[in-house]
């Protein structure tokens, strides 16, 4: 039996990590951490690194609480740079000997006011803006921004499910773990 912490109590990501982790595994136990009452987490990160320290953060802060074979934190925020202003995400598994792997870092535009009125309100969330802009209700829990801007075509679970498979890789893929073993070619 493998037990997976998940650190969120959002259902996207909890959907994402069963459906990544149940293609490996048969026998699971989740359990799931609201973390976000520590000051180490971010609620809404706006920028790259702080979206990938916040989801670090999670994963050092669920060790203390939680003890499981894998931890599962997935973090999105926003960051702004020459290009324009962007949606960011990333994915940390750690398993159970402290061993992190990461996945993510993709970055989808989105339009800078949304950026620039979340740097002005650090206490609102993306999720809070997107349902007053397009007059919807807890959009974060159901196809998310990715969704929205993508017209359905891309929901926020897919694209954690496949950053958790991504992840995954270095601790589960035999093909990855013979070329590690190698000391050339």
């Amino acid at each position: 039996m493998q037990k997976i912490v998940i650190c969120s109590k959002n259902p996207v990501k909890i959907q994402a990590v069963k459906e990544a982790f149940e293609s490996y595994f048969e026998k699971i136990e989740f359990k799931t951490l609201d973390l976000n009452q520590h000051e180490e987490v971010s609620t809404q990160p706006l920028s790259s690194e702080k979206t990938l320290n916040s989801a670090l953060n999670r994963i050092k802060v669920a060790r203390t609480v939680e003890k499981a074979d894998y931890y599962v934190s997935l973090e999105g925020g926003l960051d702004n740079d020459e290009f324009g202003s962007f949606l960011t995400w990333y994915v940390c598994v750690t398993n159970k000997l402290g061993k992190n792997s990461i996945a993510g870092g993709g970055r989808m535009a989105i339009p800078s006011i949304i950026y620039h009125t979340l740097k002005a309100n650090p206490e609102q969330e993306l999720g809070d803006i997107m349902d007053r802009l397009i007059g919807e209700e807890n959009i974060k829990q159901k196809g998310g921004s990715t969704a929205i801007f993508t017209d359905g075509r891309i929901m926020r679970k897919d694209v954690f499910k496949r950053d958790i498979i991504i992840a995954l890789v270095p601790f589960l893929s035999t093909v990855f773990k013979k070329i590690e073993m190698r000391t050339q070619i």
